[in-house]
């Protein structure tokens, strides 16, 4: 008797569980959710509607690479005024570009003004390098 009562309980949970709790679907991945800035969103948008297939923070050593184009091995940083002003942060992205130009990176810096007011001529040098 005890066996009914306890399997009629746990039934009853699972049933209110699954009317109270709704279904959460997975979000499919999307490399474009890791992007940390609207800067970078929006240069990652620009590259992926010309076709490009773009990673994002990618990591290398202790450092990662806010967009990167893995065949030709091109390291894109997106700097905001806000992060990469202060003479600390400029010597640290300095040694950065170190670190990824001896890791076989080839190093693109780009202001947040530059990605904001002229995109194409930053999709241009992009496109260069490749």
């Amino acid at each position: 008797m005890i066996d009914y009562i306890l399997f009629f309980a746990l039934l009853a949970v699972a049933l209110l569980a699954y009317i109270f709790f709704p279904k959460v679907k997975p979000v499919p991945f999307n490399p474009r959710n890791k992007c940390e800035s609207p800067i970078e969103r929006r240069l990652y948008d620009a590259l992926a509607f010309r076709g490009y297939a773009v990673s994002t923070q990618v990591p290398c050593g202790k450092y990662r690479i806010d967009l990167a184009l893995m065949g030709p091995r091109i390291a894109i940083e997106c700097d905001g005024k806000a992060y990469h002003s202060s003479p600390e942060q400029k010597a640290h992205d300095k040694k950065k570009n170190a670190y990824l130009k001896r890791n076989g990176w080839q190093v693109m810096r780009f202001s947040g003004s530059q990605i904001t007011s002229d995109l194409g001529k930053v999709l241009q040098r992009i496109e260069e390098k490749i």
